[in-house]
Formats: C-alpha cells, sequence, structure tokens
C-alpha cells in the first residue's frame, strides 16, 4: 500500500480526527473511503448507459411527486444514511 502526505488547515485536522472518532474509523480509513467513493462516482457517471427496456419506458412518469419536490435533498439524505457522510 502506498503513502500519502496532505497539508491540512488545522481546524480542518481537528475536525475531521473528531468525525473519523465518531464514526469509529481511523482518520486513513475515513479519507480512503472518501477517495473510493469518489472515484468510483467518476467512474460511474462517465460510462455510457445502455438504452431503456420497453417495459421501464413503459413506467416513464408514473410516478408523481410534488412541484416543490426536491430530488437532490432527497438523495443527499439517501447517501448520507447509506454511506454516513
Amino acid at each position: 500500500m502506498s503513502q500519502l502526505t496532505i497539508n491540512l488547515d488545522d481546524n480542518l485536522l481537528v475536525a475531521a480526527q473528531a468525525y473519523a472518532h465518531q464514526k469509529g474509523q481511523d482518520l486513513d480509513a475515513l479519507v480512503a473511503d472518501l477517495l473510493q467513493t469518489a472515484v468510483q462516482a467518476a467512474a460511474f457517471s462517465t460510462q455510457p448507459t445502455r438504452p431503456l427496456s420497453p417495459r421501464v419506458q413503459r413506467l416513464f412518469g408514473s410516478l408523481k411527486v410534488s412541484p416543490d419536490f426536491n430530488y437532490k435533498a432527497e438523495l443527499g439524505k439517501a447517501l448520507d444514511e447509506r454511506f454516513g457522510v
């Protein structure tokens, strides 16, 4: 395994260490997990998508949500619940 040195503001380092402790992780493991998540997300977003099947296409528009539904906020909550970030 390779080693990486980064420079952080003192306040950020203290906050990051406290966060890692709260999550029951070493700071090294927390940073590695965050980087892994970021790299996977970047790789996922650049992959070409295949066309939807006709069955899935028929589902388009079948879910009705209120006009003030905030997709990004709901996605953020779901990611926070799943990954605790």
